[in-house]
């Protein structure tokens, strides 16, 4: 008779010796599916695409449709948007609405080709950037117009607008005085790109008209603010 002690080893020996036939475990039970709000997702909308938006300095970081919305999302995700959405094509946007209507893209896609891009994961920084990488040229800029729409942060405040002449205008909160309304006089200095999308730039000073805002530039010399980080949330929330 085999002891306790050798039964247990010795079966798992001829178990386990050639030609043995094991029966292959159930399956077990589908996981629960992942909802949209698991996802990060918690408006889906379509429209045409009528314009890139950039950052100061010039990477594609949202767009604006044909209705007037704004689709943000963030500049690692903007080469691979470029390739997939042509001014003019359909698209359906996932992601998160705004309160102001602005929606932060998870995923974009195009209805005519049917292909898609997602929001990478998370990862390590990208490289910093490397003298003469950039494809354009940081440059002094001014932009005047009427504002069309106006961008908000995570706590809701205002940090930037675009203008009926194309201009993107990014600040910092606090640099401007009161509250925006669309169709307000707006005018800002600032350092910024010309891509061919329109004119993209962080002001530094800001206010209802040029003559005002280059008084005051002109009496700030010193307190100019340094451009954003490349991956500044502010700009893509």
């Amino acid at each position: 008779m085999l002891t306790a002690r050798f039964a247990a080893p010795l079966l798992a020996a001829v178990l386990a010796a050639p030609g043995t036939v094991r029966a292959a475990p159930p399956p077990g039970p589908p996981g629960p599916p992942v909802s949209a709000a698991q996802r990060g997702i918690s408006g889906i909308s379509e429209g045409v695409l009528q314009r890139y938006i950039t950052t100061p300095y010039g990477e594609l970081n949202g767009l604006r449709l044909a209705d007037g919305k704004l689709v943000m999302f963030g500049p690692m995700m903007g080469p691979s948007v470029a390739q997939l959405l042509p001014v003019g094509a359909r698209l359906r946007i996932l992601g998160q609405s705004a309160p102001d209507g602005t929606m932060r893209a998870s995923a974009l896609i195009n209805l005519d080709s049917g292909k898609s891009v997602e929001e990478a994961p998370p990862g390590p920084p990208p490289p910093p950037r490397q003298a003469g990488a950039a494809a354009l040229t940081l440059q002094r800029c001014e932009a005047a117009g009427l504002i069309e729409l106006i961008l908000h942060g995570p706590r809701g405040e205002a940090n930037g607008v675009l203008l009926d002449s194309g201009a993107m205008i990014y600040f910092r909160p606090g640099l401007v005085a009161g509250t925006l309304q669309p169709g307000q006089p707006f005018a800002a200095i600032g350092i910024g790109t010309q891509a061919p999308s329109g004119l993209a730039m962080e002001a530094f000073a800001a206010g209802a008209d040029l003559a005002s805002v280059r008084q005051a530039a002109s009496n700030n010399q010193t307190q100019r603010p340094l451009l954003p980080p490349r991956k500044s949330s502010r700009h893509v929330d």
